[in-house]
């Protein structure tokens, strides 16, 4: 007759048997005790003594057991937002998690769980909806920063992550080769400039045209980033949420600087460009008396007229309505860096010279600007067989 299992507790009903283990202490010294239960003594004693051996080797058993989604918010909002981040990054952290993780396929996966064949599977999927190579490396980088956390703590014994390949590209490059560039014409720059009256978007385009500078850095610059006809391009602004917590936040402006060296550059400013902002000197110095002590003095370059940072949302508005003022057919603001880009190429500037204006890490995207002029060649060379007809 077989012997009936020893157990010690009762559950809804049903028998078991108890083990117990003292995991810790908190704050006051008291015995942390955590319990295992079975349905015979050595299944209980089991189970407590591979929790055991899991801490004795650095693990954490309880950790890894969580769904990726609470574990990562916790990291998130516990850990990450106080890791010396700045601002925007934490901000895009968090809109890659409440956007892209958050409900996932991957959010309900115990950590200890997550492998590399489900987050290849995970990945894919972004692409083949559309997602760029750039945006799921952007994925990429927060999933192992996590992983890379997890395992530190022993939430895991290894990092799933580790030697998974991602799909090769400079993801630097604006365009793809055979996509077209949005650029300006000579004729159409002129009909923008010319609609416009002593205003500072006038200016601001110019800036724009003349130096190829993105929207961001421009609306960054101080007068003392200009000397000696060479401007200093070396940080950028944005409006981005800063949490109070999860719920609450506000949107402010930060100034940061370039992550790569190449992006901080010096670019001369052409004779032009040189005379157009005296006249943008002497109309911010007519904002400012006209506003009074109310004015805020930050010398800016290109200030709203309270001399604070411009609105890049206002500026986008401002530029849709001089282009449909002028007549000229829609392009993004970015258009204007393409066209400097395109233009210094067309005359013969060498690309790599090209590239260190534009402050690319490689110049493999600079070479996208070379690639547009093919059409151009083809038809020049076309023009030959003029001779024979």
């Amino acid at each position: 007759m077989a012997r009936k299992p020893v157990t010690n507790t009762q559950i809804n009903g049903y028998k078991y048997n108890r083990k117990t283990l003292v995991v810790g202490h908190d704050s006051e010294g008291v015995p942390i005790v955590k319990q295992f239960y079975g349905k015979t003594q050595r299944e209980a004693e089991e189970k407590r003594d591979k929790y055991k051996q899991m801490m004795d080797n650095g693990i954490n058993p309880d950790l890894g057991s969580l769904p990726l989604e609470k574990a990562m918010s916790d990291w998130l909002w516990n850990i990450e937002r106080y890791s010396g981040n700045k601002t925007s990054t934490f901000e895009r952290y968090e809109g890659i998690f409440r956007n892209y993780i958050e409900g996932s396929m991957l959010s309900n996966i115990q950590v200890s769980q997550v492998n590399k064949l489900v987050v290849q599977k995970y990945y894919n999927e972004f692409l083949e909806s559309g997602k760029t190579i750039s945006f799921v490396k952007q994925l990429h980088k927060l999933l192992s920063k996590f992983f890379r956390y997890a395992l530190s703590e022993g939430y895991i014994l290894r990092n799933p992550l580790f030697g998974l390949k991602l799909p090769k590209t400079d993801e630097e490059e604006i365009v793809e080769y055979g996509e077209e560039i949005d650029t300006f014409t000579d004729e159409e720059v002129k009909q923008i400039i010319n609609s416009l009256d002593n205003v500072k978007l006038k200016y601001i385009i110019l800036f724009a045209v003349l130096t190829g500078a993105r929207m961001g850095e421009i609306l960054a610059l101080k007068k003392k980033d200009i000397k000696d006809g060479v401007v200093m391009i070396n940080k950028s602004i944005r409006k981005v949420r800063v949490y109070s917590d999860k719920e609450n936040y506000t949107y402010q402006y930060k100034v940061t600087r370039p992550k790569t060296e190449s992006s901080r550059r010096e670019v001369p400013l052409p004779d032009k460009l040189i005379n157009e902002l005296k006249n943008l000197d002497i109309l911010v110095k007519e904002e400012r008396l006209r506003l009074g002590p109310a004015y805020d003095n930050n010398d800016i370059l290109f200030p709203s007229i309270t001399g604070t940072y411009i609105d890049d949302k206002n500026l986008r508005r401002s530029w849709e309505r001089a282009l449909s003022s002028s007549g000229v057919d829609y392009k993004k603001f970015h258009a204007l860096r393409h066209t400097y880009a395109t233009r210094m190429i067309e005359n013969g500037v060498e690309l790599l010279t090209v590239s260190r204006l534009l402050g690319h890490s490689s110049i493999k995207t600079t070479e996208v600007y070379a690639h547009t002029l093919e059409d151009t060649k083809i038809e020049a060379v076309k023009t030959l067989d003029s001779m024979f007809q």
